[in-house]
């Protein structure tokens, strides 16, 4: 059973790969068998379907994420320390996870219409315990926030696009960026 495990998560990760090298459509199930180290036919033995792969690496990487973000922000009742905590995980997450967090944000469109509901949920879900911080701050710290959404979506893309840029050869370390994030954000919600 654990061989079988371990064998589900190769074939997974190796699809997450291919899925952000070449696109989920362009990516064949002979080609992720054999970069999975098993023969064409034995996917079938793990996952019924390329769509079944989709979207089990969908529904973990948005299961993860509520459950991380969760967690970071659990321990703490100050909004603002909250948000510090979502944005230092936002891009951490993106930036150690890039071909899960690609393919979670950019291949929705192939999902079938059941597993798309699923997957939207989980996201819309995610945005919610963001909005919650957001609407924490308004009530409790007088945060300029005209539009709770906007201001989720925009911090969400924001944390997230740094997973295009960011070099561990660079300047600055993930926790530096992280930080001047959160002091962007937290400067321009305080009332002046």
């Amino acid at each position: 059973m654990a061989e079988n495990n371990s064998r589900r998560e190769i074939i997974l990760q190796e699809a997450a790969h291919l899925f952000r090298e070449k696109g989920y459509q362009a990516t064949n199930l002979r080609e992720l068998a054999k970069r999975s180290g098993i023969q064409g036919g034995s996917i079938y033995h793990h996952f019924a379907s390329k769509q079944e792969i989709l979207f089990q690496l969908m529904d973990h990487t948005m299961t993860d994420m509520i459950d991380s973000l969760s967690a970071a922000i659990r321990s703490s009742d100050c909004p603002a320390e909250k948000l510090r905590r979502a944005v230092h995980f936002h891009i951490e997450y993106h930036i150690t996870g890039p071909d899960q967090t690609y393919i979670t944000d950019d291949e929705l469109r192939n999902l079938e219409p059941d597993n798309y509901l699923k997957v939207i949920a989980k996201r819309d879900r995610y945005q919610q315990i963001i909005e919650g911080i957001f609407r924490a701050g308004k009530e409790q710290q007088s945060w300029r926030v005209t539009d709770i959404k906007l201001f989720t979506r925009a911090l969400i893309q924001m944390c997230a696009g740094v997973s295009s840029w960011f070099s561990f050869d660079g300047p600055l370390t993930i926790a530096d960026i992280a930080d001047q994030y959160a002091d962007m954000l937290c400067q321009g919600l305080f009332e002046r």
